[in-house]
């Protein structure tokens, strides 16, 4: 019996460390497409490239990836995570609801204007995503509507906003805001004088709140 149970425990071991290299493989392997993704654009770049890059055969990526598309969302969902991570600590952050509404949105803008000017072969890749509804865009949607709800929640609670559904306003905000941190319509009309910055936005939705 006590056989059976040490043998037992040192194949969760076993189990264990090969999750854990294979979960150290496909982070590398990652790491390495978005290196590449950012240099020469996700679709210029193949998976032959990228197990070139990662000392490996196509034949061994295709074992930790089902496919070119699977490693694009991947990396797409890395991107997304990083931003995301920002966002909440600002929704979850000290101080006032209209402050943290304000650099909320002003997070989200600046975030989508330096992947346009800064990484651009990242900001194609992402209108791509938006355009053809990759997976990870609607939870990271979902995500945006949440943390807003989220923060003009603690701003009704609070006495800042007027009473209202958090969830109906959240939604209306995004719409709102869309000039300043939709890939495309940035993209298109960021550079315009005349489209409202993340500030003038911001400032507006908090009196669309207030009133």
């Amino acid at each position: 019996m006590s056989f059976f149970i040490t043998n037992q425990a040192q194949s969760k071991k076993v189990m264990a460390a090969q999750a854990s290299t294979a979960e150290t493989t496909r982070d590398r392997i990652l790491s390495e497409a978005e290196r590449l993704f950012r240099h020469f654009g996700y679709l210029k770049t193949t998976v032959a490239d990228i197990a070139d890059a990662c000392g490996m055969s196509p034949a061994n990526v295709y074992r930790y990836f089902g496919s070119k598309a699977e490693i694009n969302e991947a990396i797409c969902a890395r991107i997304i995570a990083k931003l995301q991570a920002g966002l909440r600590e600002i929704a979850s952050g000290r101080g006032a609801a209209s402050e943290r509404l304000t650099l909320f949105i002003e997070h989200l803008s600046a975030h989508t204007r330096n992947t346009l000017i800064n990484d651009r072969k990242v900001h194609d890749m992402v209108v791509v995503a938006m355009e053809q509804q990759w997976d990870v865009i609607e939870p990271h949607l979902r995500f945006i509507d949440e943390m807003v709800a989220e923060i003009i929640a603690s701003g009704i609670a609070s006495g800042e906003f007027r009473a209202q559904d958090p969830e109906l306003a959240a939604r209306r905000v995004v719409g709102a805001i869309i000039v300043c941190s939709h890939p495309v319509v940035v993209a298109q009309f960021g550079s315009n004088p005349r489209t409202p910055s993340a500030s003038d936005m911001a400032a507006f939705v908090l009196t669309a709140l207030r009133a």
